[in-house]
């Protein structure tokens, strides 16, 4: 039986359980073994332990809910080999995913970061996504940010196997919610070397009970902020800056056509890095604090009938 000692496939869940059995079986049954670990972070049932130890599945068990970014560390923490991929408790990998990281580290020893192209499993089937990603070899993150400014951010981390020792946490400064996994990579994309696999090798599912639908808001606020704090920071030429300046400001409006103003006055009552960061925006943006003082109803419209003009223009 092919194996191998370089990958660990990392199952962080908590609670939900309708998907799981399809994720782990995903993980198991590929072309190339590796280890795979299940992280369960205090969930109020023994659903998952018990269907590791009928599978022969390693299975840890947190003593308390430590957060969601934190368990998503602690497959780095537990693994002990070279590299690790978190696999969602909802999603699936393709069979030779294992064996197609593999074929790359072996063409390129030096690479950090291994990703695939995905696919979305929906109520209506299979369907595409629409980001624009790259793929093949890059010494450096400095597509991955290019691509990020000019195409919307998409980068794949959940179809990405890391070097564990490239990885300090999240560094729970995310622990704000939202897409720390993206606040993490395109921090962090100058100072790693990727690969992309240009194969639809991972399944993400998308259905109601997401942690991203749930919370939505989180999500929608951490996308602006990449733009501004991070992209924006990292790039040396004007246009690019110009670019992700631009997709800033149209993200806080994006936000704003699903905020109304009770919910933003919660959320500023946080203490996070997204909070705040738009409350900085309020306070130093004419034009942000005017559009977040109308009423969320006229935004919406106003949003999209630009939105359906500049897509008929």
């Amino acid at each position: 039986m092919n194996s191998t000692d370089l990958l660990t496939i990392a199952m962080p869940v908590f609670e939900r359980k309708e998907f799981f059995l399809e994720a782990l079986e995903s993980a198991m049954n590929q072309t190339v073994k590796c280890k795979v670990m299940v992280i369960d972070n205090c969930s109020s049932h023994d659903y998952f332990e018990q269907v590791c130890k009928d599978k022969g599945v390693t299975y840890y068990r947190n003593e308390r809910n430590i957060g969601m970014a934190a368990n998503f560390s602690k497959g780095f923490e537990l693994s002990d080999t070279p590299f690790v991929m978190n696999l969602q408790d909802d999603d699936q990998l393709a069979p030779n995913y294992v064996e197609a990281f593999l074929a790359a580290i072996g063409e390129h020893p030096d690479i950090d970061i291994f990703f695939t192209d995905f696919i979305r499993l929906t109520d209506k089937g299979k369907l595409p996504h629409k980001h624009t990603l790259p793929f093949g070899y890059m010494a450096n993150g400095d597509k991955i940010i290019e691509y990020g400014i000019k195409y919307r951010l998409g980068f794949p981390y959940m179809a990405s196997a890391i070097k564990r020792t490239k990885v300090n946490g999240f560094k729970c400064a995310y622990e704000g919610g939202g897409s720390f996994d993206w606040v993490w990579i395109y921090s962090e994309a100058d100072h790693f070397s990727f690969y992309g696999d240009s194969r639809i090798l991972y399944t993400f599912r998308e259905h109601a009970m997401q942690d991203t639908k749930r919370n939505l808001l989180h999500y929608r606020l951490t996308i602006p902020y990449i733009y501004d704090k991070v992209l924006k920071e990292k790039v040396a030429d004007p246009q690019l800056k110009r670019l992700a300046g631009k997709a800033a400001f149209d993200e806080l409006v994006r936000l704003k056509t699903y905020a109304n103003n009770r919910v933003v006055r919660e959320f500023l009552k946080k203490d996070t890095i997204f909070s705040n960061y738009l409350r900085e925006k309020l306070e130093n943006d004419k034009r942000i604090s005017f559009v977040f003082r109308l009423p969320t109803p006229g935004v919406k419209f106003v949003y999209k009938s630009l939105r359906k003009l500049a897509a008929i223009l």
